[in-house]
């Protein structure tokens, strides 16, 4: 048995390979193998170029395997029918900081691998040494038996003979407890971060209607996923913890989240954004018998502004407006504001069709020199097959607003 196939065949669910920066592949566990042939289509031959790079998804993989090589953690997820797989690549480094290779894991992202149980393998010290990220082996009651030097750079004190439960924080009401008692599975938990600098931005996540919230807490940490794999230490019954460090990664992904949600130019939600929204409010709204209320703005003769000013002026008299919006829903909690086009904007609140009216003339009669045209849908008097209609009724009316004569309101009139 070769030093991969130690390391790699102890790994949670047998998912992983290595690869070096030349491209080959040094060894594939055979749970990696199996799947990796049943998503990609891969051979897994040692020492052979790895991925092929016939297939799109290759490229997608070879496209994460290279951030990896350049000291990156990126990921990819792929579908398999109603299963969703995570491929993450970490760069590898051995005894230095220099990068050697980079490891391949896949996970489900329902946490089942397979359904048959894992086979108990005999580990060491110098397996668990040999282990390429954050590793140790605990007993039964989550006591530390060993701790690999990654892992020991997780705090200034020797964690052998400390609970796990003491240095681990999961971030859901999982328990680690649960995963070393199955001696199976794996679950997110945060560990402070020792070896970072001071510039270290922490995560920021979204509320439930996409506005930023910082999360509470009180030192820097990773965030991590960690997995149970049962083995043998010094012939007792033991559980080995590999920590995957998905800080970055799941950084990245709030920021894409982000860029996806929120229009660059002012801070506010954009279209796909308050769609995602629009949806639950509105079959909520109809069943719970809510008032509900969409209010379409058009900023007026936005068009000749901009070909006569330019389009700094015209991004200038949007930002003016998206902070004249925002400083008089202030105090409506229950209200969300969103661009919807380039001079579009919507307004989404749990209120009558009169009470929104007198939002939109506030607006109106504050914007001074910003000439904007409103239209009104109220849920309660109409009747919308679906979100789409909703839209539309309140698109008509400020349609109709525009063709009256401009900087007016109108609520739609009764479907």
């Amino acid at each position: 048995m070769n030093l991969w196939s130690a390391v790699l065949d102890s790994c949670p669910g047998l998912l992983c390979c290595v690869i070096n920066l030349k491209g080959k592949l040094l060894y594939a566990s055979h749970g990696y193998k199996a799947v990796a042939a049943r998503l990609f289509g891969h051979n897994c031959t040692e020492g052979s170029n790895y991925p092929p790079l016939i297939t799109e998804l290759d490229r997608a993989f070879h496209d994460v395997l290279t951030s990896a090589c350049l000291g990156e953690v990126n990921a990819i997820e792929i579908s398999e029918n109603e299963k969703i797989w995570e491929l993450t690549a970490s760069p590898l480094r051995l005894d230095s900081q220099k990068i050697e290779g980079v490891v391949v894991r896949i996970m489900s992202e329902n946490k089942i691998i397979e359904k048959n149980p894992q086979p108990v393998v005999q580990t060491n010290p110098e397996i668990l040494e040999s282990v390429p990220f954050r590793a140790c082996v605990v007993n039964q009651k989550g006591m530390i038996l060993a701790a690999n030097k990654f892992f020991q750079k997780s705090s200034r004190e020797n964690l052998t003979g400390k609970n796990i439960i003491e240095i681990f924080k999961p971030v859901s009401n999982s328990s680690i407890m649960e995963i070393i008692s199955q001696r199976s599975g794996s679950i997110e938990g945060k560990i402070p971060d020792l070896v970072i600098n001071e510039n270290f931005c922490t995560d920021l996540y979204l509320d439930k209607d996409f506005n930023e919230i910082p999360e509470e807490i009180n030192d820097n940490f990773r965030v991590l996923r960690v997995h149970a794999t049962p083995v043998k230490w010094h012939d007792l019954e033991a559980v080995m913890l590999t920590f995957e460090d998905i800080t970055e990664f799941k950084k990245t992904r709030d920021q894409l989240r982000r860029l996806l949600t929120f229009d660059a130019s002012t801070g506010i939600l954009n279209r796909r954004g308050i769609e995602h929204i629009l949806l639950k409010e509105f079959g909520q709204a109809i069943r719970n018998s809510e008032d509900l209320s969409l209010i379409m703005i058009n900023i007026d003769n936005f068009t000749a502004l901009n070909e006569t000013m330019g389009y700094m002026a015209g991004n200038r008299t949007i930002r003016v407006f998206t902070i004249i919006m925002k400083n008089i829903l202030a105090d409506r909690s229950n209200s969300v504001i969103a661009r919807w086009s380039g001079d579009e904007f919507l307004i989404l609140s749990h209120c009558s069709g009169a009470a929104a009216v007198v939002i939109a003339n506030e607006i109106r009669e504050k914007s001074q020199s910003i000439a904007i045209s409103a239209g009104i849908a109220d849920l309660s008097s109409g009747n919308y097959a679906g979100v789409n209609d909703f839209i539309g009724a309140a698109y008509e009316a400020m349609i109709e607003a525009k063709n009256s004569g401009k900087n007016s309101t109108v609520l739609a009139k009764n479907s």
